[in-house]
């Protein structure tokens, strides 16, 4: 006869098995074996495949959109392995403003992080489109956004009529919809907001993408205003919006803000999507597997960022004061947990410096201390996201793989909802660091790629020797690359063409412009034709069919049958204990 300890042990390994399974099921996930997937190294992107040929659109949703274009910038100086018969001279870039007009943004919380504010006068510069510049500058009308939290009806009411009110400024746009048919709205906040301008970055803020994290979503509101606000009379402000395109989307998650409660500090109401998936587990990891249904929120989110290069980006969360940068993720998550260690990028000294410079211009986070005895302290307001807690499927780690693009996260405050009363302070605080961060965008290097015929080169796989973290060309033949001061060399490769390499240094106070020509190999068969349309890579317009093609063609899905028996106990437990690590740190 058994004893009660063996049917007691029965019964909860059949319940545990049965409970894990049914929180699959409910979840929508699916249960596959977690493959030991060899992803190649990030140099092998740089020689491995070619980007997918095919990709689909992104039809944004204008407000007030025109229709002209822009046509590629006059001949310009070649620096680095041009022919020299085949030397391009490209305008300056209108002079930076002088140095008083940043000591506003001097104080002492940063006076230890220096932050590029300056161009090189050998930068190019595009020519704007006359109904861009010459559109008069007429003052913002719309009443002043309150301190106060906005449903999803307030803020797209907001949005509209303050983009309405300053067309010479702002351009609103929806990348999609939410899983209950929310639009996800973009403001791009910039002098030139329909167009790209050629040679210059787009950088990009996403907030509430918990959507009870809620105070990012307020802080980005109020940078839209801010920003417009004193376009006139900040010159530093000025500088950034002539020579940056921003793009602020203040919700990636509006179907959990609206049934997140206001003053709630911690928890998880409102936390996922409509579908109760955590969208910032739901991207494609560099580490492991993620076996996670791809939601609306996040297809969207990605095909966006894979139409627009930005060079700069930040994830404003909320339930800690930090800022966290790449990598968030390592290959043996479970045990890091128990004894986190760093899992550095190729960009480490990078990302350090992006999240320092934004810790120092935060009121207190420089100062590390901790939301509340027993919770973690961050030495200078920073820290490594895996050193911090272990996350696959995160969105600051697939940005910088899959796009190249330097992004890190931001805890804007301790509590994820609180009360309104206290906004005004919080933006006081962050006012400062969000716009100081985007000045980094123009830090660095930066440049044009082209053929022997002058012809600007599309997905050009760059890297900066030493880094194993390449970078492409966008289809104008533009790059960018944040890099700190020092000695580096830039290596170019494209099928069919002659690989390039050249030196370089990088100063504090300007980004280097390095123009690299490839010339076709001898006898090569490869098709690169004429592009005679070089316009509006980045319009907003709907027109516009054409994705930018740039990254690899990278898939986490795979037909594989569900497990069974023991083998599938074990794999949905160990998901499980992911997912309940990755809950309890945040």
């Amino acid at each position: 006869m058994k004893t009660a300890v063996w049917y007691t042990s029965t019964f909860l390994v059949i319940f545990i098995y049965l409970y894990c399974y049914l929180v699959q099921f409910i979840r929508g996930a699916e249960i596959r074996p977690q493959l030991h997937l060899h992803q190649p190294l990030l140099r092998n992107r740089l020689g491995g495949a070619q980007p997918s040929s095919h990709m689909a659109s992104l039809p944004p949703v204008i407000v007030g959109a025109p229709s002209h274009h822009l046509g590629w910038p006059s001949a310009g100086s070649s620096a680095g392995n041009q022919h020299p018969s085949l030397q391009r001279h490209l305008p300056p870039l209108p002079p930076p403003p002088p140095a008083s007009v940043f000591s506003d943004y001097l104080t002492p919380g940063n006076m230890a992080v220096s932050s590029s504010i300056s161009v090189s006068s050998s930068v190019s510069s595009a020519p704007v489109h006359p109904s861009v510049t010459a559109a008069p500058l007429t003052p913002a009308t719309p009443k002043p956004l309150d301190f106060g939290y906005h449903n999803y009806d307030n803020m797209t009411a907001w949005l509209k009529h303050f983009s309405a009110s300053n067309p010479d400024l702002t351009a609103l746009y929806s990348i999609g919809k939410s899983v209950q048919g929310r639009e996800l709205w973009v403001m791009v906040v910039s002098s030139s907001p329909f167009q790209h301008m050629k040679g210059k970055p787009d950088v990009k803020y996403v907030a509430n993408i918990h959507g009870n994290e809620a105070v990012s979503r307020e802080m980005a509101l109020h940078l839209i205003e801010h920003l417009v606000k004193n376009y006139r009379e900040d010159a530093y402000i000025r500088w950034l919006l002539d020579q940056t395109r921003i793009h602020i989307l203040p919700s990636l998650n509006p179907d959990g803000f609206e049934v997140a409660r206001e003053g709630t500090c911690t928890g998880g109401q409102g936390r996922y999507n409509a579908r109760g998936f955590d969208l910032n587990r739901n991207f494609p990891d560099y580490f492991k597997q993620n076996t996670k249904r791809v939601q609306p929120e996040t297809e969207a989110y990605k095909e966006w960022i894979a139409k627009i290069q930005f060079t700069l980006s930040a994830g404003l969360h909320a339930g800690a004061l930090v800022a966290s940068y790449p990598f968030d993720n390592t290959p043996n998550s479970v045990y890091q947990a128990f004894a986190s260690t760093p899992s550095q990028t190729p960009d480490d000294d990078v990302f350090h410096h992006l999240a320092t410079l934004y810790a120092r211009n935060h009121a207190t986070m420089y100062q590390g201390v901790a939301c509340k005895p027993g919770s973690p302290s961050f030495p200078n307001g920073t820290t490594n996201g895996a050193a911090w807690y272990p996350l696959t499927g995160g969105a600051q780690d697939y940005s910088y793989v899959w796009t190249g693009t330097m992004e890190i996260t931001v805890e804007m405050a301790c509590c994820k909802y609180p009360p309104a009363s206290e906004l005004p302070v919080h933006w006081s605080e962050h006012r400062q660091a969000l716009i100081r961060f985007v000045g980094e965008a123009h830090r660095g290097v930066r440049g044009f790629v082209t053929d022997g015929n002058g012809r600007p080169l599309e997905n050009v796989a760059m890297k900066i020797k030493g880094r194993d973290a390449p970078f492409q060309t966008t289809k104008h033949g533009e790059y960018w690359r944040i890099l700190l001061p020092g000695y580096y060399r830039i290596e170019a490769y494209k099928e069919g063409y002659e690989p390039v390499e050249d030196d370089f240094s990088v100063t504090d106070h300007h980004a280097t412009q390095v123009n690299l020509t490839l010339f076709k190999q001898v006898d090569s068969k490869n098709g690169f034709g004429t592009l005679d349309d070089v316009s509006n890579y980045y319009s907003l317009s709907a027109s516009d069919e054409q994705p930018n093609k740039r990254h690899p063609s990278i898939s986490n899905k795979q037909d594989v049958p569900h497990p069974t028996g023991l083998s599938g106990l074990l794999i949905t437990l160990r998901s499980q204990m992911d997912n309940l690590f990755a809950n309890l740190f945040g």
